[in-house]
């Protein structure tokens, strides 16, 4: 692993945005990332973030859409099942109430969803089909099983939606949030207190990059920060580009005003919430020109999205060590 010394300054913050589904406490999240990040690879070093002089931070948002943490440890990646598929198969599929039917089946059918199987059935009790789906798996040969398709596609469609058009949700008793303005909120006094230190990489996936592209662009508070890393994005389907308001357009949907330096964005082409449109720089143009640098990856497994997947790949830790080597 390469080291980079500093003399134990901080100089710059790498803050995460988590993507879909239930996920495990905020301390428990990070470390998995952070850890994916540093795991030693044959010709593919591990990066330790604090190595570089920067300190972590998270935006969490999973508490604010479901009612209780993921049970999920650090065995719930393995090579072919991920975080995100491991807590929303065991967990409860999300309720597409409160949610659009015409835009959930606009959604659907970029992402190759029937939509009719989709919208009117829950999936199967994980303890039914736990052992097909780790044979599955193992396998990898074979398309990825329905039943963890569904169950995680119903918690991306639910959870963009419910933060697109602001809904008003209650994930628990007694407490009740405007998605949108809250995860706005969290994400804008994450990035706030972190320029105090110095300059900020933002690493966002999933649904996180969404959320973090509209701040960038849309809130007027939010800080300028020094480099966007988008991973597994679906900002490319123009159902969430509709809702971008008031910044985004074709011809100027750069995030020019809060990006300093880069952006750049991190797909497998297999990636089930990203495939629709993986390429962002033909759909967020700088004044008519390109400057979105978009790089394949391929991650394996039957479930591609993963983020724990994406950070053990050798191109995304290059983009963030070069990032980091710049500060």
């Amino acid at each position: 692993m390469e080291i980079q010394l500093y003399g134990g300054q901080i100089l710059a913050t790498v803050i995460f945005v988590h993507g879909i589904s239930n996920m495990p406490a905020p301390s428990v999240l990070q470390s998995l990332w952070e850890n994916a990040f540093a795991v030693e690879k044959p010709s593919n070093p591990g990066i330790e973030i604090g190595a570089y002089g920067a300190n972590v931070e998270l935006v969490y948002w999973s508490d604010v859409l479901y009612r209780d943490f993921a049970k999920s440890k650090s065995g719930a990646e393995s090579s072919t099942i991920s975080l995100e598929m491991s807590n929303a198969v065991r967990g409860e599929s999300p309720s597409l109430e409160n949610v659009s039917m015409d835009w959930a089946e606009n959604v659907s059918k970029k992402l190759d969803i029937d939509f009719q199987d989709f919208a009117l059935h829950l999936p199967t009790p994980f303890d039914d089909i736990e052992n097909d789906i780790i044979s599955a798996a193992a396998a990898e040969a074979i398309p990825l099983p329905w039943p963890l398709k569904k169950p995680l596609m119903r918690a991306f469609v639910r959870d963009a939606h419910h933060y697109l058009f602001n809904v008003e949700h209650s994930p628990r008793a007694g407490v009740s949030y405007h998605v949108r303005k809250e995860l706005r909120e969290r994400f804008v006094s994450k990035v706030i207190e972190a320029k105090k230190v110095g300059p900020v990489i933002v690493v966002a996936h999933s649904l996180g990059t969404v959320i973090a592209y509209d701040c960038l662009k849309n809130v007027d508070e939010c800080p300028q920060v020094q480099s966007l890393i988008t991973i597994g994005s679906p900002l490319g389907m123009s159902e969430m580009q509709d809702k971008l308001d008031p910044g985004y357009t074709l011809e100027d949907g750069y995030a020019h005003e809060k990006i300093i330096e880069d952006w750049y964005n991190i797909y497998d082409p297999l990636d089930i919430v990203s495939r629709a449109d993986p390429v962002l720089r033909n759909d967020y143009l700088d004044s008519g020109k390109q400057r979105v640098t978009d790089i394949r990856q391929n991650n394996g497994g039957v479930w591609t999205h993963g983020m724990l997947k994406y950070a053990a790949q050798a191109e995304l830790r290059e983009v963030l060590r070069n990032e980091l080597r710049k500060l």
